[in-house]
């Protein structure tokens, strides 16, 4: 990845900004590979919880929703990648602002407490 920066900002010495913009796309590509990789994770995590699991009873009731879970949270991972994350993410605010202001404000302090020198 380094190597492949490094070519970037070598051809594109005259134009920093373009530069720039291969690096962060390369990054942003990178970041998606990872998070389809996670996905694809989590749903083989699913089809091994539905294989090796109980089938009956309250077990296996909870370990059917289980799998279900992460294998639509893997699907989820694997088709959206980050940029579709952020995407919903953005809606969700925009459509929630009150709720998303009071998220931010309560976790602002939640790290302000926890980063606090005794």
């Amino acid at each position: 990845m380094a190597n492949t920066m490094t070519t970037h900002w070598n051809q594109s010495e005259t134009q920093p900004g373009e530069a720039a913009h291969s690096i962060a796309a390369t990054v942003a590509d990178k970041a998606d590979e990872a998070v389809g990789a996670v996905g694809c994770g989590m749903k083989s995590v699913a089809d091994t919880l539905r294989d090796k699991g109980p089938e009956q009873g309250v077990l296996g009731t909870v370990t059917s929703r289980t799998a279900q879970t992460l294998d639509s949270a893997g699907r989820y991972l694997r088709d959206e990648g980050l940029t579709g994350m952020a995407t919903d993410v953005t809606n969700l605010i925009r459509r929630n602002p009150g709720p998303a202001l009071l998220l931010g404000v309560g976790l602002g302090f939640l790290l302000a407490f926890a980063t606090q020198r005794r």
